[in-house]
C-alpha cells in the first residue's frame, strides 16, 4: 500500500485544527492510501515554551506572572489530556516525533507523497517566523509534494517573505489553498494554485455524527463559540438572540467559570463534544474559522462576529456559500438572525465545492510513477 505522509497543525489545543487533521486522513485513506500524521511540534509549540507564554501586560510583574501561571496549570493539563486521547484514538501518528526542522531534515519519515495540511501552516506569524517544515523542505525532490487546502492566513505577504518561500513553493507539484486571497498572493508570486474549501466541509454530517458524542443538552440553545474568547460584542448580541427566541446559552470554552449570561459552560471539551454541540444547537454565534464551517456543515443558523484580524478566511467561507449576510458589525441596523438561512441552495453549492476537492485529491494521489508525471 502506498503511503502519504501529512504535515499539518495537529499538536495545538484548538478543535478546528484537530478535526481538520481528522478529516484529512479520513480523505486520504478513502482512496486506498496509507495515511501518517508526521508527529512534528516545532519549537514554538512544545509544552515547555506553550506553557510559559504569558501575557504581554504581565512583563516584570513577578507575582503576577507567578499566579498566572499557578492559574494555568489546571486548563494546561486539562487541555494535554483532552486533545492527547483524541489523537491517540483517531490519528495515524509518525513513531517519530520532531520538534524542530533539524530533526526532519535529518531523519525525514519515508513515504510515497509527502503533503502539506490545511490549517495556517504558511502564516509566519503564528509560526514566529517562516517554518520551512510546512514547506516540506526535508523532503526530496524527486519525491511527490502537494500543498492540500493550505493556508497563508492572511491578505498579503512582505516582499522579503515572498523571496523567501517561493523557492519551496515551486518544488511542490500541486497547491490548493484555503482562501481566494492565497491564490492571488501565489499567483503574484508566478505559482499556479486552486482554492479548495476546508477539509471539515468535504466531510459531510453524517460522518461527522459517527464520531460524534451523544447530545449535551435537553433543552434548545444558542451556542456560543469564540476563538480566544475575543468578544467584540458576541456575548451581549448572544444574549439578546438567545431571549428573543426562547433559547439557553451554551457556551464552549477554556473559561473555568460560568462568564454572566451564559446558562451552561462547557469548558475543556473533547472534539467529538465539540462536534456534538455543534450538531444539536439550534443557533450558533461564532468568531471562529471553524465554527463557522461546522455550521454551515450541519446546517445551523448563525452569525459571524469578526475578530480584530485574520477574519480574510472566513469572509472568504461565507462568499461561496452566498452567506456573506451572516456577519454582523456593531453597531449594526442590520440583524442576522432575523432571516433564516436556506440551506438547499448552500448544499447544493457545498456539493459542487467537495466535487472540485475530490478531483484535486484524486489526480494529487493518482500512482503515476513520480512527480515528474504529476498534473501541473
Amino acid at each position: 500500500m502506498r503511503k502519504a505522509a501529512v504535515i499539518t497543525m495537529h499538536r495545538v489545543y484548538n478543535y478546528g485544527s484537530i478535526l481538520q487533521t481528522y478529516a484529512t486522513q479520513k480523505i486520504i485513506e478513502e482512496r486506498g492510501l496509507e495515511c501518517e500524521i508526521i508527529d512534528y511540534i516545532s519549537p514554538f509549540r512544545a509544552k515547555k515554551p506553550l506553557f510559559l507564554e504569558c501575557p504581554p501586560q504581565l512583563d516584570g510583574k513577578k507575582i503576577k506572572k507567578l499566579v498566572y501561571y499557578i492559574m494555568k496549570i489546571p486548563s494546561f493539563v486539562l487541555k494535554d489530556l483532552t486533545f492527547g486521547i483524541f489523537i491517540k484514538k483517531y490519528l495515524n501518528i509518525s513513531s517519530k516525533q520532531y520538534i524542530t526542522n533539524k530533526d526532519l531534515i535529518d531523519d525525514p519519515p519515508q513515504a510515497d507523497i509527502y503533503i502539506t495540511g490545511s490549517d495556517q501552516v504558511w502564516n509566519s506569524k503564528y509560526n514566529h517566523g517562516i517554518d520551512g517544515s510546512y514547506y516540506l523542505n526535508f523532503v526530496d525532490n524527486t519525491v511527490k509534494k502537494i500543498a492540500f487546502v493550505s493556508s497563508f492566513g492572511r491578505d498579503n505577504l512582505s516582499e522579503e517573505e515572498k523571496k523567501a518561500v517561493i523557492p519551496m513553493l515551486k518544488k511542490y507539484d500541486l497547491i490548493s489553498v484555503r482562501e481566494n486571497n492565497a491564490v492571488n498572493i501565489l499567483s503574484d508570486m508566478g505559482i499556479k494554485s486552486i482554492c479548495l474549501i476546508d477539509p471539515t466541509l468535504q466531510i459531510n454530517k453524517k460522518d461527522w455524527e459517527k464520531i460524534a458524542s451523544k447530545r449535551k443538552l435537553k433543552e434548545k440553545y444558542l451556542l456560543l463559540f469564540l476563538l480566544y474568547n475575543e468578544d467584540n460584542g458576541a456575548t451581549e448580541y448572544a444574549v439578546k438572540i438567545a431571549k428573543r427566541k426562547h433559547l439557553k446559552i451554551a457556551k464552549l470554552s477554556w473559561e473555568l467559570k460560568c462568564p454572566t449570561g451564559v446558562d451552561f459552560l462547557f469548558s475543556h471539551k473533547k472534539p467529538q463534544d465539540f462536534l456534538s454541540l455543534f450538531i444539536n444547537a439550534d443557533y450558533v454565534v461564532t468568531n471562529s474559522f471553524h465554527g463557522v464551517a461546522f455550521s454551515i456543515n450541519f446546517n445551523r443558523q448563525f452569525t459571524f462576529v469578526p475578530r480584530s484580524e485574520f477574519n480574510s478566511r472566513i469572509e472568504n467561507l461565507l462568499k461561496i456559500t452566498g452567506l456573506t449576510r451572516r456577519i454582523v458589525n456593531f453597531p449594526n441596523n442590520y440583524d442576522p438572525s432575523d432571516d433564516e438561512i436556506e440551506y438547499d441552495k448552500v448544499n447544493q453549492i457545498l456539493d459542487i465545492e467537495r466535487n472540485k476537492a475530490k478531483d484535486f485529491i484524486d489526480i494529487a494521489l493518482a500512482d503515476n510513477g513520480g512527480k515528474e508525471q504529476c498534473n501541473r
